[in-house]
């Protein structure tokens, strides 16, 4: 009888706490992926896991500039389900490998003609995605889901009674973002196919090897102008190549496993074998949001508010998006200098690396919540340095694009060994931070003659010169910190360059000719994209990006209250923009400070500089609310590959880095009553505020682990140490600390 009441006793507590657990909302459930995929978000809404491979996620079969992804709310139609996808670019290119189920068969019809006939109608009310998974029926009544491994994805549909059961497969252009330049499809056998798609779009040399199991046997026809029917072992190769499957009318639910290598057919084989060797869709799907569960749950928010739990939560889903891992499982992978490579079975190399963006803040976020993958980013780098011969400037799937401006790469690798975070050869990776510095590419070598891009040399020059400055600023932090002490002073002497170009009767960065005279006519407000001295923005905004030097450019002004003076005037002044081809990418204005793009995302904090963080702590609550939102179109720019989401989930903790590689992160206000980060195995810091409504936004003072905190930030040791930062909060304005 004892025995009895011990087991009834432990059942009881058992089942109480699994109705505890069951009322605990899990973490995934506050992420939308829906979120930015309208107004200019440039996300796409399919299945991936934490820095996946594989993007599963449909297209349309538009191609203007807010499709860059492939998809976008505003659209009703469906024209493929692609295996690849960039998250929140502004500019095309991937959607590879692309299905659409059919419910007729090919007529006279071209592939190209049947495969446009052929797309689909469908309503946002019957589509769904979550961290991993993703579900639309559509008009036609064919159910797609979708979920993803890291290499692998899975596709289930179920066709209506009675129907047509087909599918597509497309290997041609990616409509204008990119061209098919080689293509070839292969069947294996009855249930196998394989194949690649060769391109050349953004990516210069693009390659996708891909491996296709179908749950049953299927008939294959395929062609460029026409479909043939396919016999084992039997391959078509053109420029560009069509599939239709037939799976015949056995059952109306089919599966197939699909895998993507840049290496070859043999990587993708292995990719299935390894991480798909199941036929459990089921099982893929809830092992993508444990995954999603286990690198959210790093960081864990507690509010009575859901919708900035919803915002908060799906900025970190994007944040962990990008990069992309980018070998096989067999560690192979295609490199800038189209050679395979191989980084073993030990490491993984990453892809998608949009530095100009990312090193902001997406990559400061990495080394608190993702140190492990720091680790082989930066080896990722160095690989691409040994095949390129310089650092990546916005490296993708294997080439080097040199998009944007900068050599932001140089300020990832300097915070990750500053940080400790050494699990790289320094010294090469110093070598390579060097040669890249050291580079002619994009105006440095007249940066070196001169002291400064001359406007008539190099587009964007302006935006190029004080860029440069700060990445030299972090070569001489790197070189100081490897005891070389002449590059030291070199390279902190170059990081000064960015004066040469402050105008201090007007007080801006203008754009001066190589006989030392300022460009007219000259407008704060006025913008030319990809033409003048600014890169996506003008005077206003960029004459701010002096991250490394903030005192040296507070002395340019005349001191601190000229500087200040200026400051409010960019939030104040009007938003309009003058100019005739104006970049999109200009956007969430408030005055002329736009949080649509990256060049303002540190300007907000610079009031701390200045003995005025409650500015700071206003103007961060403001664009919290207003410019952050859990619509479709809740995010008001480009997410860039996890930037706007980065700024988003450090604004919220309570601090942002303004130069990463000073290891500081300037203080804000925290949005939670509490947040707990994991900055260890067994260690946690955590972040309390007296939130008592939604008016407490400035601070009073702040205490790091109960002793008050007599400056506006803290460190990144302090942060990873452990501990609690405390905010003591109120609603009242009037407030300075120093």
């Amino acid at each position: 009888m004892k025995r009895y009441y011990c087991v009834l006793l432990a059942l009881s507590v058992l089942l109480f706490s699994c109705k505890k657990h069951d009322k605990e909302t899990p973490i995934t459930k506050y992420v939308d992926p829906f979120i930015g995929t309208a107004g200019h978000g440039h996300v796409f809404p399919g299945a991936t896991v934490p820095f996946g491979g594989i993007q599963l996620s449909p297209d349309n079969p538009r191609s203007d500039w807010d499709w860059c992804s492939g998809y976008h709310y505003s659209d009703s139609i469906i024209s493929s389900f692609s295996h690849t996808h960039l998250s929140g670019t502004g500019i095309g290119d991937l959607q590879d490998i692309r299905f659409l189920p059919t419910l007729t068969r090919p007529q006279d019809q071209t592939p190209a003609q049947y495969i446009q006939s052929s797309y689909a109608q469908f309503s946002h009310a019957n589509e769904k995605a979550e961290p991993g998974y993703y579900r639309v029926k559509l008009d036609n009544g064919i159910v797609t889901e979708l979920s993803a491994t890291t290499r692998c994805g899975i596709h289930y549909y179920q066709y209506p009674e009675h129907a047509v059961n087909g599918l597509i497969i497309d290997l041609t252009t990616a409509r204008n973002w990119d061209r098919t330049t080689e293509s070839s499809i292969k069947k294996v056998n009855n249930r196998t196919l394989s194949g690649y798609r060769k391109s050349r779009g953004w990516a210069n040399d693009q390659r996708v090897y891909f491996v296709v199991e179908f749950s049953q046997d299927v008939e294959v026809f395929a062609g460029k102008n026409q479909f043939s029917p396919l016999a084992n072992g039997q391959k078509v190769k053109a420029d560009s190549c069509y599939a239709w499957v037939d799976f015949g009318n056995k059952t109306n639910k089919i599966l197939a496993k699909v895998s993507i290598s840049s290496a070859n057919v043999e990587g993708a084989e292995a990719n299935l074998q390894k991480e798909l060797p199941h036929w459990s869709f089921d099982k893929v799907k809830r092992d993508a949001k444990l995954a999603w569960r286990k690198e959210l749950s790093k960081t864990k928010a507690e509010s009575d508010n859901e919708e900035d739990l919803k915002v908060f939560y799906t900025a970190l889903y994007h944040a962990y998006i990008a990069p992309n891992t980018f070998s096989d499982v067999l560690g192979n992978f295609k490199g800038p200098d189209r050679e395979i490579h191989s980084v073993g079975n030990k490491n993984i190399q990453y892809t998608v690396f949009s530095f100009w963006d990312t090193y902001r803040a997406a990559h400061p976020l990495f080394t608190i919540t993702q140190k492990n993958r720091v680790n082989d980013m930066i080896h990722s780098m160095l690989k691409h340095y040994d095949a390129y011969g310089v650092l990546p400037v916005w490296e993708l799937v294997g080439n080097e694009t040199n998009c944007m401006v900068g050599n932001h790469s140089i300020p990832v690798i300097a915070e990750a060994y500053l940080k400790g975070i050494g699990n790289f050869d320094a010294e090469k990776a110093y070598e390579a931070i060097k040669k890249t510095a050291m580079n002619d590419r994009a105006g440095m070598k007249e940066l070196r003659e001169y002291g400064y891009i001359p406007y008539e040399k190099e587009p964007e020059s302006v935006s190029k010169t004080l860029e440069y400055a700060y990445d030299d600023w972090c070569v001489a932090q790197m070189a100081k910190a490897l005891n070389k002490e002449d590059d030291y002073l070199y390279f902190l002497k170059q990081s000064q360059n960015y004066m040469h170009l402050f105008d201090k009767q007007t007080g801006f960065m203008r754009g001066k000719s190589s006989a030392g005279k300022w460009k007219v006519p000259f407008s704060p407000i006025h913008s030319e994209h990809r033409v003048d001295e600014y890169t996506e923005g003008n005077a206003w905004q960029y004459s701010w990006f002096v991250p490394h030097d903030i005192e040296g450019l507070m002395t340019l002004h005349g001191g601190k209250e000229k500087f200040l003076c200026k400051l409010d005037s960019l939030f104040t002044i009007s938003s309009k923009m003058e100019g005739k081809d104006i970049s999109p990418d200009i956007s969430g204005m408030i005055g002329q400070y736009a949080q649509g793009n990256e060049p303002s995302h540190h300007v907000v904090y610079l009031y701390n500089y200045v003995g005025q963080p409650h500015k700071t702590q206003f103007y961060i609550d403001q664009i919290r609310k207003e410019l952050y939102m859990t619509t479709p179109d809740g995010l008001c720019g480009n997410e860039d590959c996890g930037q706007m989401s980065a700024w988003y989930v450090f604004s919220a903790m309570g601090f942002y880095p303004v130069n990463p590689v000073d290891l500081k992160y300037q203080l804000g206000t925290p949005l939670f009553k509490k947040l707990t980060l994991k900055v260890g195995p067994e260690k946690r810091f955590v972040i309390k505020a007296n939130k008592a409504n939604d008016n407490y936004i400035y601070v009073q003072k702040v205490l790091l682990n109960d002793q008050e905190l007599n400056r506006t930030y803290i460190t990144h040791e302090e942060i990873m140490q452990g501990g609690e930062l405390e905010f003591v909060l109120t609603d009242k304005s009037n407030l300075t600390y120093e």
